[in-house]
């Protein structure tokens, strides 16, 4: 894995020291290839004892198709579902809607292929088939009320997103560093809902636990159901141990009814909570949404393993002239690269003892 240097001479020293920060969720304080996975695990436990039922590996099977129809290909279905949505709240309802109702209908298929597979064994059989009862055709039914299958879809989403634990190592302890050693004021800018993320955030942490408690127990200084235990742990016992109060706003794109899909995300996070763009860094795991970002002047981090430097997007942005008077000028939209979370502590301080900020 390649390392990016951060020694002084080689950073672009911002000219006044940010006060605030606003981090994305998942790509920098969550590992999304690692989440992924666990959600659907989750969901595959959890949708067999919800109203609809089902087998868990069919919903599993089916969430993987939808989520190739929604995220994958040149019209993807997600950015359709924004396009034709006049807000965030009529999104998440079309989304939960699609999700549920598509879902069904695949777990149905799926169910009537096993079915249909499971006669023609029997009649493969010849007389030994024939002394057999056809198993019945199982199929799912939705509720008539389109609300209550919205809310179907809603509890399923959230009890997975609660139990998942994927934070990145180091992500927590730079968390805190960043908010009691150097003083910033904490964001988070994230495509996710605030109510997602506030369940994210009870158990932030918790993977690091984890982690590091599996790694005693393979040297012989801790033991298996200890590890267990910590896996158990549930959201309000968690609570006790989360970052929630570390983050001035968990920011989705629910508290400020405007999608994570251009400038005016920003603009209108800027707005609600007072803190001037320039006065701000905003770090990310994508250039493209760093630029949305980087319109309104902020300073911008991305996290990534793949080196941009010598590739970098460019912006045309309006700077404030020594004489007071605006100009356009083209800037990089990536201020600084990281390859996480767990270095940027040691870049902002590196900004304070230039700008000979104190602690």
């Amino acid at each position: 894995m390649m390392t990016f240097s951060t020694a002084p001479q080689e950073i672009n020293f911002p000219l006044t020291l940010p006060r605030a920060i606003f981090l994305d969720s998942g790509g920098v304080i969550n590992d999304n290839d690692r989440r992924a996975p666990q959600w659907v695990h989750h969901l595959e436990q959890y949708m067999p004892t919800s109203k609809i039922g089902g087998p868990g590996r069919l919903w599993g099977k089916g969430n993987a198709i939808m989520s190739d129809r929604l995220f994958k290909g040149e019209n993807p279905l997600w950015k359709a579902l924004i396009d034709r949505s006049k807000d965030f709240h009529q999104f998440y309802r079309d989304y939960h809607l699609f999700w549920i109702q598509e879902g069904v209908r695949l777990v149905n298929s799926f169910l009537k292929e096993e079915y249909d597979e499971a006669v023609n064994n029997l009649q493969g059989h010849g007389d030994d088939g024939a002394n057999k009862e056809t198993p019945p055709l199982v199929q799912l039914a939705l509720p008539e009320s389109e609300e209550e299958q919205i809310q179907i879809a809603y509890d399923a989403h959230l009890y997975c997103t609660s139990i998942v634990r994927a934070d990145f190592p180091g992500a927590v302890e730079a968390i805190l560093e960043l908010k009691f050693e150097q003083g910033f004021t904490m964001y988070t800018c994230s495509g996710e809902s605030a109510t997602e993320l506030e369940l994210t955030f009870k158990t932030l942490g918790m993977s690091t636990l984890l982690a590091q408690d599996e790694k005693k127990a393979a040297h012989g200084r801790s033991s298996t159901p200890t590890s267990q235990a910590i896996t158990d742990i549930s959201v309000e016992e968690a609570a006790d141990v989360v970052l929630r109060p570390v983050f001035t706003s968990l920011y989705g794109p629910d508290l400020i009814q405007c999608h994570k899909g251009s400038s005016e995300f920003y603009r209108q996070i800027f707005e609600d909570s007072g803190v001037d763009a320039r006065d701000a860094l905003v770090v990310d795991d994508k250039e493209y949404i760093l630029a949305w970002a980087k319109v309104h002047g902020v300073r911008t981090v991305m996290i990534s393993t793949e080196d941009r430097r010598g590739k970098e997007m460019m912006i045309e942005v309006n700077k404030v002239q020594a004489d007071g008077t605006v100009a356009k000028v083209i800037v990089p939209v990536v201020d600084d690269q990281l390859e996480s979370l767990s270095q940027l502590p040691a870049l902002t301080a590196s900004w304070k003892k230039h700008l000979h900020v104190k602690e």
